[in-house]
């Protein structure tokens, strides 16, 4: 299973501010979940990302398999619902979500539940299953006492993106670009790139999990350009000399480059309902989205099964 170390973290600290809110009764399964949120809290402090959420997810399943109907097995699953949704475990995560909804008990409150909906409609999306994630973000919206908060405008942000999304789906045609790259290049994609596996590839230089991906994205691109493999970089910097330094220190990133100095609201990223990096999408010959945000050797495999098609 991939990691990815910024969900984690934000999985840490939701776990952490829970383990230090608690207010708990004198019963057994209740100190029992005060004990497991005390121990969060310290190790958060020592642990390195991957080894704490080892440690809370299986704490939390001893919990919930010694106190499945305990008041305090909502909040547990709340925890989990973060925890799988922050390594990409979507359908874990959308059942503890589900559980943590549906069960009584303290719940944490209505932001609580408003946050529940919100990162379960993040799961629908990531999984394609766009009527759902809608639900969920109304849901989200109009969770009663929750209007105003994070979630609730998340929530609406995300409503806005999901129609694009559908046009985005594994399966259907890429969206038509056309544009003039840094470099100077006309750009008519897909028109322009018959025949060709073309990598769609959302970054920039201030993005460290970008800095990190690139070399693996320059070796596939060296190994199998000559075959039929193409790049078309789209950079959301908006700091023009740090982008272009980049490509000085990076001379074998030879494919062109979109820029419009345009941050997050670049009109490729806009076009792509794109709101996070690295983002890529995969486009097979015949200009069909075959694959998203394959990354290290998954990239290269992905690849090289497009190409053999033919």
């Amino acid at each position: 299973m991939r990691f990815r170390r910024t969900r984690i973290v934000s999985a840490i600290i939701a776990l952490v501010v829970l383990a230090g809110g608690s207010a708990f009764a004198q019963t057994g399964s209740a100190q029992a979940l005060k004990r497991i949120n005390d121990d969060l809290r310290i190790k958060s402090q020592s642990m390195t990302p991957y080894e704490y959420i080892d440690f809370a997810e299986k704490a939390m399943l001893d919990f919930l398999k010694k106190y499945p109907k305990a008041p305090e097995a909502a909040q547990a699953h709340y925890s989990l619902g973060r925890i799988y949704a922050s390594i990409g475990a979507y359908d874990n995560a959308l059942r503890h979500f589900g559980d943590y909804i549906a069960l009584p008990g303290d719940k944490r409150g209505p932001e609580a539940i408003a946050q529940a909906r919100f990162i379960m409609g993040s799961c629908y999306m990531a999984l394609e299953r766009y009527d759902e994630a809608e639900r969920s973000f109304k849901l989200a919206m109009n969770t009663e006492g929750a209007a105003g908060s994070r979630a609730a405008s998340g929530a609406a942000a995300e409503l806005s993106r999901i129609g694009t999304l559908r046009k985005l789906k594994i399966g259907g045609p890429a969206i038509p670009i056309a544009a003039t790259s840094y470099q100077g290049r006309k750009i008519r994609f897909p028109q322009d790139y018959k025949g060709k596996v073309v990598l769609v590839d959302f970054w920039a230089a201030w993005c460290n999990p970008c800095r990190m991906e690139m070399p693996n994205v320059i070796r596939t691109y060296e190994e199998l350009h000559k075959k039929g493999f193409e790049i078309i970089g789209v950079s959301l910097d908006n700091d023009r000399e740090k982008f272009t330094g980049y490509l000085r220190e990076n001379p074998k990133m030879e494919w062109p480059q979109l820029y419009d100095g345009k941050y997050w609201m670049s009109e490729y990223a806009q076009l792509y309902a794109v709101n996070s990096i690295p983002a890529a999408f995969l486009v097979d010959r015949k200009g069909i989205i075959r694959f998203k945000n394959v990354r290290g050797e998954a990239l290269r495999e992905a690849v090289m099964k497009l190409l053999d098609e033919k």
